[in-house]
C-alpha cells in the first residue's frame, strides 16, 4: 500500500506548527511548505495525499491550482482561510479542483474528523487501514473504527481485550502508533486529555497505564516505564 503523506502548506507559523503536531499526533506522516509553488514543487510526484492549503499561500492563482490538479489528480486539496473570506475566493478555488475548504480557526477535534471522513470518503481502503494498528512483534492490534484491542495468547490465538475504558483504547493507540519510542508524559497528556491537561493530577497517567497493563495479560510488559521520562512501548 502507498504512504499517504499530509501536507500543510501554510505561512503562518502558528497554524504550521499546530496542525504539524496534531497531525503527527496521530500517527500520520506530515511535510510541511510554506508556499503553494514549493509544494508543487515536492508532491507533483506523489500519488496520494491531502494537503491543506493556506488561501494566502495559493495567493489566488486557481490556475496554478488547476494545473497542480491535472498533473497529480490522487492528491486532495483542501482550502484552509481565515473566517470572512469572500465567497467568491473559495467557489474559483473549488472550481479549480479544491475538495473541501475549512477555516484555520476549526477546532482542532473537528478537524481531525474532518480529515478522517474526508480520507474515508476518497481512500477507504487506505482509510481502512490507518484504522488498524499492530505491534512490531505481532501480538497486539487494535482497531479505531470498531474501537476493539487484541492480543496473543499463548497459542497464538485472537482474543480480544475485554473492558477497555475509552482512555485505555487512546494510550494504546498511541503506543502502537510510536512503538518503541519513549513518550514523555506531558505529551501523553496533551495527546490524551487535549486541553485539559492542566487538570490531569499526576499520578492519573500512572494509574490508567497500570489498569492497562493488567488487561493485556501477558502483552502488559510491553508498557514499559522510563523512569523520570514517562512511557514507552517495547518493538520487541
Amino acid at each position: 500500500m502507498p504512504q499517504l503523506t499530509f501536507w500543510v502548506v501554510q505561512p503562518e507559523a502558528a497554524l504550521h506548527k499546530r496542525w504539524e503536531y496534531l497531525l503527527s499526533r496521530e500517527g500520520w506522516s506530515v511535510r510541511l511548505e510554506g508556499d503553494f509553488a514549493a509544494f508543487c514543487s515536492a508532491a507533483g510526484q506523489e500519488r496520494l495525499g491531502i494537503a491543506l492549503v493556506a488561501h494566502a499561500a495559493l495567493k489566488g492563482d486557481a490556475e496554478a491550482l488547476r494545473r497542480f490538479k491535472a498533473k497529480a489528480p490522487g492528491m486532495s486539496i483542501i482550502l484552509t482561510s481565515p473566517p470572512g473570506l469572500d465567497p467568491d475566493k473559495v467557489i474559483a478555488a473549488l472550481d479549480a479542483g479544491a475538495d473541501d475548504h475549512f477555516l484555520d480557526t476549526l477546532d482542532d477535534r473537528l478537524l481531525l474528523a474532518k480529515l478522517k471522513a474526508h480520507l474515508r470518503r476518497i481512500l477507504p481502503s487506505m482509510a481502512s487501514a490507518l484504522d488498524v494498528l499492530k505491534s512490531p512483534g505481532g501480538e497486539l492490534k487494535l482497531d479505531r473504527s470498531k474501537q476493539t484491542a487484541w492480543v496473543k495468547d499463548g497459542k497464538g490465538r485472537w482474543k480480544a481485550v475485554e473492558d477497555l475504558t475509552p482512555t485505555e483504547f487512546q494510550l494504546l493507540a498511541l503506543f502502537l502508533e510510536r512503538a518503541g519510542k519513549v513518550l514523555e508524559r506531558r505529551f501523553i497528556v496533551d495527546a490524551i486529555w487535549h486541553g485539559e491537561g492542566e487538570q490531569i493530577r499526576p499520578g492519573t497517567v500512572d494509574k490508567h497505564i497500570e489498569s492497562l497493563r493488567k488487561k493485556l495479560g501477558r502483552c502488559g510488559a510491553m508498557v514499559r516505564t522510563v523512569y523520570g521520562v514517562g512511557y514507552g512501548l517495547r518493538e520487541d
